[in-house]
């Protein structure tokens, strides 16, 4: 099969489309021809050797985790899916998957092939109407996304400022915030992706480049926001940030932070381990209704991938997801 592959760490114009084995799945696993794959930041971090110190690469590799695609073998053990399915899903590295006890293990979905575990919330039944590409985009985005609006407990009218709105989990909160939770969103957004911001349902958006946020929020909301839901910032700008927030307001954010007083709740959300049951399945039926507009924002050929991917590196922002089409 063809696949797109890395040899040693290093930047992303270093991959190259070789050829390799048919993976074969293992207990609990299924194969799948793949249709889309969806491109994230973590596919990068893995092959330059960002986070080696946390999660091993291990060489050749494969990058690719959101995928769409139909399922062409079963492994032992399996008999959630049969073969000729179309399914959709999520799989990390193993070195990932061992490190926060995550049973979604995969061999990388940028491949002609792929290798997924079946059992648990990480593969669902990809429904008509919907194509390989969105299904591909909603996954690894959409599981984070999820979970931050679960978390974050919202309720109809709340006032929450979403930092980082137009990325790929972003995109899905604003969305998920503004339709499904009746919530006030406040987005940052650089200007040219403003309108796309509003068209996901913000109220109102925020020049970050330009602007200051805190400053900003407070001039349209003078008792603070109910909540922030924090996709970039970390450190003393997620503190900083902070400022924008009522008394007794919350912060949701899916990198590390520190932040806490007796005034401010902070839940830190990391998508995979807290998958439930059903997520994709709900997203998928919010694609189909239109609860969740199309996000794709570029879309690029197999032959495309390595290119794409040294794009996104090169990217200062992006809007959406980036999908790669293997028909």
């Amino acid at each position: 099969m063809k696949a797109l592959v890395a040899r040693s760490y290093g930047p992303p114009q270093n991959l190259r489309i070789e050829d390799l084995p048919i993976p074969e799945p293992g207990p609990g696993q299924i194969q799948v021809k793949v249709s889309a794959a969806a491109l994230n930041p973590a596919d990068l971090m893995m092959i330059r050797g960002d986070v080696r110190e946390t999660f091993v690469t291990s060489f050749p590799y494969v990058p690719g985790s959101d995928f769409a695609g139909t399922v062409t073998k079963l492994g032992p053990g399996v008999d959630a899916f049969v073969e000729g399915e179309e399914v959709f899903g999520f799989g990390v590295p193993p070195s990932y998957a061992e490190r926060f006890d995550v049973p979604a293990v995969t061999s990388g979905a940028l491949a002609e092939y792929a290798t997924f575990q079946a059992d648990g919330p990480f593969v669902a039944r990809r429904p008509a109407g919907l194509t390989p590409e969105t299904a591909a985009a909603l996954t690894g985005t959409g599981m984070t996304a999820a979970v931050a609006v679960q978390d974050g407990d919202f309720q109809p009218g709340e006032k929450v400022l979403v930092i980082g709105a137009t990325g790929g989990v972003g995109s899905i909160v604003v969305q998920l915030l503004a339709k499904e939770r009746e919530a006030e969103v406040v987005a940052t957004a650089i200007p040219e992706y403003a309108g796309y911001a509003r068209t996901l349902g913000a109220t109102h958006t925020i020049d970050y480049l330009t602007t200051d946020v805190v400053t900003a929020t407070r001039g349209l909301h003078p008792d603070g926001v109910d909540a922030i839901v924090n996709l970039v910032l970390d450190g003393d700008h997620l503190a900083q940030a902070a400022q924008a927030l009522r008394p007794g307001g919350r912060v949701i954010t899916t990198t590390f932070s520190s932040l806490g007083s007796e005034d401010v709740t902070v839940k830190v959300v990391n998508g995979p381990p807290s998958l439930r049951a059903g997520t994709f399945s709900a997203l998928a039926a919010h694609a189909l209704d239109g609860t969740l507009v199309d996000m794709i924002s570029r879309r690029y050929r197999f032959d495309q991938a390595g290119q794409a991917l040294a794009n996104l590196a090169a990217a200062p922002h992006t809007r959406g997801k980036w999908v790669i089409s293997m028909m």
